[in-house]
């Protein structure tokens, strides 16, 4: 791909600027709709008189539809976007951006979306849509999905479709005590609503006593989920800060004082690790654990804003090496030291 746009940038530079406008105004719709010219134009920098000629190319294509309250695109412009988005990756800094990271932590494979979430939460939708194509382009028949909670997986939940396969969903680990949207539960839930699929629950606190924990680990309904859990091949999770963390967990003080101490600044599968990926804390939690990542097939992690980056990059150096990460440019530019680089 990457020496195919090279020579066509040799032959025809100008087709190449010029598609790469016309997928830009398509993402930008994509992303913004229904979307007026003017704020269009502001979007991308770029005059009305501009955009309006290449808007009607695309509306003559039908690859857009322009209606009252503005610019939306079609179901062939969403096709386009798809068949394009790996060639233009190439062609684009989040391509590089993503490219440095999976070198540098040895994972899998890295989509770096352009934006910022803590910013704009189109950004946080697209994040949340790519992961959402990801995680469906991974399922099988008979398939089993392990998630765990967040806002950003509630996002990823809304953004999933009807599929054709048997898919089981099953919540990573129990809640925590937080606004039931966001509990893996719900969005365990969602996701089978959203595919057709089914789902079980863990209604379990996700942060427990050792006597609380030995009792509930001989409830069958919690034997039955963690059983589920086990079977799944494909798990998707986000990552957390991890002071904002321990208070959603309401941790007791002197847990915050240790994070504090030791400079914690992710969390993810209840493990609290500081910038060099060393877990200074464990919460005794019911639900799958960060060692059994190792066996899973697929691993997605969605996490993105710059806030979050430090966190992002601290879970990396301890990421199984199959893991997937979706990000957006904000957190990657963090991961990778590119805003001290430039």
């Amino acid at each position: 791909m990457k020496d195919l746009i090279n020579i066509q940038q040799k032959l025809v530079p100008e087709i190449v600027e010029k598609m790469y406008r016309r997928f830009s105004i398509l993402t930008t719709i994509a992303k913004n709709q229904p979307v007026g010219r003017r704020s269009l134009s502001e979007y991308m920098d770029l005059t009305e008189r501009v955009l309006r000629s290449e808007t009607d190319m695309l509306k003559k294509q039908e690859l857009i539809k322009v209606k009252p309250t503005g610019m939306e695109i079609t179901a062939e412009g969403e096709l386009t976007i798809q068949q394009l988005n790996s060639y233009f990756n190439v062609y684009s800094d989040s391509h590089h951006l993503a490219q440095g990271i999976k070198e540098q932590y040895g994972i899998r494979d890295v989509y770096v979306i352009p934006g910022d979430t803590d910013n704009e939460r189109s950004v946080k939708i697209e994040l949340a849509r790519q992961a959402g194509q990801l995680l469906e382009n991974s399922l099988y028949e008979n398939s089993v999905v392990s998630v765990t909670g967040g806002s950003t997986m509630a996002y990823v939940s809304e953004a999933m479709h009807q599929q054709p396969y048997n898919v089981f969903f099953v919540p990573a680990r129990g809640g925590l005590g937080e606004n039931v949207v966001y509990q893996a539960n719900t969005i365990a839930a969602s996701m089978a609503q959203q595919t057709n699929g089914e789902y079980t629950t863990l209604y379990v606190p996700d942060n427990v006593s050792e006597t609380t924990y030995n009792t509930l680990l001989n409830e069958p309904s919690v034997i039955h989920t963690l059983e589920k859990i086990r079977e799944s091949n494909i798990t998707i999770h986000g990552i957390g800060d991890a002071l904002k963390m321990a208070k959603r967990r309401q941790s007791p003080q002197e847990i915050v004082d240790k994070l504090q101490h030791h400079n914690a600044v992710g969390e993810a599968f209840g493990y609290y690790f500081d910038d060099r990926g060393d877990v200074v804390h464990r919460v005794k939690t019911i639900g799958l654990q960060l060692e059994d990542l190792e066996s899973k097939r697929f691993i997605f992690a969605v996490a993105g804003g710059k806030s979050k980056g430090e966190a992002i990059k601290a879970y990396l150096s301890i990421a199984p090496a199959n893991t997937v990460l979706i990000t957006d440019e904000g957190a990657a530019e963090v991961i990778s030291d590119y805003s001290n680089k430039k």
